[in-house]
């Protein structure tokens, strides 16, 4: 089940009916706990083993590192090796046979190795990732950990984060879980709000861009122009599609009385590396940060030990994100541009940085950079990459550079409504606020939504791009 199926509709109004109608919160806390198994196990009841089974090896580790403190450091190898394990068989195994073979059949050796077929379960990625951070906060001492297990399960599969994040930390959910919740009207409002406006760019936006920069993708000798402008495309996609996800999880979360962490704050207005990855996937890129990248050192170091690790945690954020070399290579990307900022910031002239238009372009000089890396993450094959990468810029028919500008054309207009969005944050939100037209401008923005989702939405809608992952 996914956030813009017509059955979602029905689970949640049948569950908001049901959750506020009880008082107790272990009651709430069992009925949510079904209902995400329902919610992930509608059509793969399979996926709910692996999911208790990660869920469940975690609480007990934790557990155990509680009664045997000496031996801790092994408990958490082993549920580390664990979770790593389920995820590199159900996402990996496949690309590793693969590889292999090729490998063997490039120096010569015969051999009848082929993939399983493996199905990749939805969400694997997001909550091992969350349920091992569990056992490192409990192995550090940040955390205590928990004796009440649906607490705990409940925590790791809530319906709202469990299948593209945002990946929560144990500690903010177990303690939501812990607490006393109350119906509050303007939390509901609020949250219908946010997931009204995430459907809206997810259908009306990101389902609306997908064949443009799918078609661009699929043409087998695109022109650059023609790559530039499906890369644009995707860009736009891609946002408003992951973006579009967290917020329906927020809002939905929200009217039931929860909390999830902000995922994005306007990630292309970033002027640098460092500050796209504190605006993008914030909860992936902080994970990342405290579990890996401190870990192994940070920024603890000299110029190569602080590069080594910042490859390390981006060359794993790329492989995190998919069994393909384009991953590992949009990963190094990122880390050569955050080194590459590392070392060219200390050298701009201090005039430059204090002219009054230096952040503007530092924006538009960082968001294609970052284009060029969707890029690299949307083109799944290296050898193409390379390809399209390295050909002749200007060698483009008259009928390819229209099918362009038609391109790009499109992605602007549809991009209108996260610019007007923007400016009505910054501009029109801090005026509108305190003021008696709030609710009647809160009513008349979801009936535009509503309309917009009614008069443009495709009937079949597309997969959230991260259910991949």
């Amino acid at each position: 089940m996914t956030f813009v199926q017509p059955e979602f509709l029905v689970f949640f109004a049948i569950l908001f009916t049901l959750y506020w109608g009880v008082r107790a919160r272990v009651a709430q806390n069992l009925l949510l706990l079904v209902a995400s198994a329902l919610f992930y196990g509608w059509v793969h009841p399979f996926w709910l083993v692996l999911l208790y089974t990660a869920a469940l090896l975690d609480y007990g580790a934790g557990l155990a590192m509680e009664r045997w403190p000496d031996r801790k450091k092994l408990v958490l190898i082993v549920s580390i090796g664990a979770n790593l394990g389920l995820l590199g068989y159900y996402k990996y195994f496949d690309f590793f046979v693969e590889n292999l073979a090729t490998a063997l059949d490039t120096v010569g050796i015969h051999n009848s190795l082929a993939p399983l077929g493996i199905a990749l379960p939805a969400g694997i990625s997001f909550y091992t990732f969350q349920s091992m951070a569990y056992s490192f906060d409990v192995y550090k001492g940040e955390l205590k950990p928990r004796k009440t297990v649906v607490e705990y399960l409940l925590a790791v599969s809530f319906f709202a984060h469990l299948v593209a994040g945002p990946v929560q930390r144990a500690s903010n959910l177990l303690q939501q879980a812990e607490n006393e919740r109350r119906f509050d009207i303007a939390l509901v409002r609020s949250g219908f709000a946010l997931a009204m406006w995430g459907a809206f760019k997810k259908l009306c936006i990101a389902d609306a861009i997908s064949p443009y920069a799918n078609k661009v993708f699929s043409v087998d000798a695109p022109s650059t122009s023609m790559v530039i402008a499906g890369t644009l495309a995707f860009s736009l996609q891609i946002l408003a599609d992951f973006s579009g996800y967290t917020d329906i999880a927020r809002g939905v979360a929200r009217m039931l009385g929860w909390e999830l962490m902000e995922n994005f704050r306007h990630p292309y207005l970033s002027a640098n590396p460092s500050e796209f990855w504190n605006r993008w996937h914030i909860s992936f890129s902080t994970w990342i940060r405290d579990y890996v990248y401190i870990p192994f050192g940070g920024s603890r170091g000299g110029f190569w030990f602080v590069t080594r690790n910042t490859f390390a945690a981006m060359v794993l954020s790329g492989i995190w994100h998919g069994a393909s070399w384009n991953f590992v290579l949009w990963g190094a990307y990122h880390g050569a541009l955050l080194t590459g900022y590392r070392l060219a910031t200390p050298r701009i002239p201090k005039a430059w940085k204090q002219w009054a238009g230096a952040r503007a372009v530092a924006v538009a000089i960082m968001f294609g950079f970052t284009c060029f890396g969707w890029f690299l993450f949307r083109e799944l094959r290296v050898t193409r990459i390379l390809a399209l990468a390295t050909q002749n810029p200007f060698a483009a028919t008259p009928e390819q550079n229209l099918t362009a500008a038609v391109v790009v054309g499109m992605t602007l207009v549809l991009a209108t409504p996260l610019f007007a969005a923007l400016a009505f944050e910054r501009w029109g939100l801090p005026k509108l606020q305190d003021s008696p037209w709030y609710l009647p401008v809160q009513t008349a923005a979801w009936a535009a939504f509503g309309l917009g989702m009614f008069t443009f939405a495709r009937m079949s809608t597309n997969d959230f791009i991260y259910f991949q992952f």
